[in-house]
């Protein structure tokens, strides 16, 4: 509307001045009218909606994480958008789901739970955040995107349970052996398709970035070696990483750092503490999360207490362990059991084979080093007391190890001075049903994979009555667990380079399931500075 027809709709306000109207009164009317006619104009074109004055003084996209994590919450009642994030599928795409479970009925199957139980890894219930849509996709985070990523693939897995089974060219698992196995499929695939893993530089060998490869203590070496090289999975971007390897060598610290016969155990655990105060100074990963994305591995019995020297080491973070004992803090739900490969050559060759089921006249085999609690009571009911049940404390001359395990239906592997045996790996190899005798241990890849349907389970107390409990055990029923030891035992393999599904895979596989019980969220980067 013109400035012409405001003035004629204004003038029918007022009666027309008189001639005896004083000047002053006109002269106010002429100054009074423009000023309502501005206002007018200024009032018809402002917007209705004016929260963009108070949203233009949040931080910019491009603000630094601290200012994208103070966003939560702030100014949640000047601007709605939850209609308008319910509404678009691109928004919500990148919404990451606050709680996601994938369990089993049956224990120590594949469990992926959100948050997970750390609590300085866990997210706080997400909250509207006041700002455009735009600006919303705009101050997500790197973390965020790694967070999303992770989402996504707990729902795939999810997802799997229900589904067909994905074909795959290599191998796909099936059979009791599994917990799940369309999940542990899936899962693997997820991993393959994104996991990433920063290994920290700082360090010298042998100590860090070394291990021993040709001894009982092989997987370290094995594995520190092989994430070195490693162009898959490893990445030299921190920000892209899901987890963190701390890649120190137990076994090196006690030749290197301990003194012997000293029963000092202070210089390793100062060594463990110090190469923790340098990268937590040097990167704020570790303090973001305190220690719950890091992981270290150690095969050495000496793994659990060294990882004792620093609180959040043992309790958030991931320990990938041979010594997979429960009675010494080994937690399931975050700590990955890892198999106790006694690699003397650096190879496999020789140590993979056997005849048929048909094809083993012996029951029980076992001969090992009388220590520890358990094997004493195994010696003194078997020892030379049946010839179906092969129990020595010395191999007589001119009788091969292996060719014993080789002739025999099944392999007695108890504890020793620790829980964990290279005799459950060699008894994979040579196609012998194991027969785990143990307190308080978790066998290896137990997120996975379902021990009772492959090997034998006795307890100590039951040790008396075990020809009774292994001849109890129907021909059919023993053709399927050494059918099964056969299928299962690519998973316990050592290949270099590595094979897909081997133990190098299968180790990163459990990390990778841990990873995906806990939470990183900016909020407590903040909280944690």
């Amino acid at each position: 509307m013109g400035g012409d027809g405001l003035k004629n709709r204004f003038a029918c306000c007022f009666s027309a001045p008189t001639a005896s109207s004083s000047s002053p009164t006109i002269k106010l009317l002429l100054f009074t009218v423009p000023l309502i006619l501005v206002s007018l104009l200024v009032f018809a074109l402002a917007p209705r909606n004016s929260t963009w004055v108070f949203t233009s003084t949040l931080p910019s996209a491009t603000s630094n994480g601290n200012s994208a994590a103070a966003l939560n919450g702030s100014a949640s009642k000047s601007l709605d958008v939850e209609a308008e994030v319910t509404k678009n599928p691109e928004f919500q795409e990148k919404t990451v789901e606050e709680n996601s479970n994938i369990t089993s009925n049956e224990s120590h199957s594949i469990n992926i739970s959100t948050p997970g139980a750390v609590p300085n890894a866990t997210i706080s219930p997400d909250k509207s955040v006041s700002l455009p849509l735009k600006q919303s996709r705009q101050v997500q985070t790197k973390l965020d995107k790694l967070e999303a990523g992770l989402q996504r693939a707990r729902a795939a897995i999810k997802e799997a349970r229900n589904g067909s089974q994905f074909p795959d060219p290599d191998y796909v698992p099936i059979g009791p052996m599994y917990w799940d196995a369309k999940a542990f499929h899936r899962s693997y695939l997820e991993m393959e398709k994104q996991f990433k893993v920063f290994v920290y530089k700082e360090g010298e060998p042998p100590v860090f970035h070394d291990g021993p490869c040709k001894s009982i203590y092989s997987m370290e070496g094995n594995f520190m070696y092989r994430m070195d090289v490693d162009n898959k999975f490893q990445t030299n971007n921190p920000e892209k990483a899901h987890v963190f390897y701390l890649p120190f060598s137990v076994a090196k610290m006690v030749q290197f750092v301990y003194l012997r016969e000293s029963r000092d155990f202070s210089p390793i655990r100062r060594t463990v503490v110090d190469y923790v105060n340098v990268i937590s100074q040097k990167y704020p990963y570790w303090n973001r999360s305190l220690g719950a994305d890091h992981f270290m591995l150690a095969c050495h019995d000496w793994g659990p207490e060294t990882s004792f020297s620093i609180p959040h080491l043992q309790k958030n973070s991931i320990r990938a362990l041979c010594n997979a004992n429960t009675s010494e803090k080994f937690n399931p739900v975050k700590d990955v059991s890892i198999p106790e490969i006694n690699l003397q050559t650096g190879k496999l060759t020789g140590l993979i084979g056997g005849p048929s089921a048909s094809r083993r006249p012996i029951l029980a085999f076992f001969a090992g080093g009388v220590h520890g609690p358990i094997r004493p009571i195994l010696l003194e009911h078997w020892e030379g007391k049946d010839e179906d049940i092969k129990v020595h404390k010395y191999l007589p001359k001119g009788v091969n190890y292996y060719e014993m395990m080789r002739s025999s239906k099944y392999c007695i592997c108890p504890s020793g001075y620790e829980v964990a045996s290279p005799r459950i790996v060699e008894a994979l190899y040579n196609g012998c049903v194991p027969v785990l005798i143990s307190k308080s241990y978790v066998p290896p890849f137990s997120d996975v994979l379902r021990w009772k349907a492959f090997s034998v389970v006795v307890s100590v107390d039951d040790i008396p009555r075990l020809k009774e409990i292994l001849t109890k055990i129907s021909w059919r029923q023993y053709i399927r667990l050494q059918r099964r030891v056969l299928q299962v035992r690519r998973h316990f393999e050592f290949h270099s380079p590595p094979k897909r599904f081997d133990v190098f895979h299968m180790i990163l596989h459990s990390i990778w399931l841990r990873r995906l019980n806990v939470k990183i969220s900016e909020d407590h980067i903040m909280s944690n500075r």
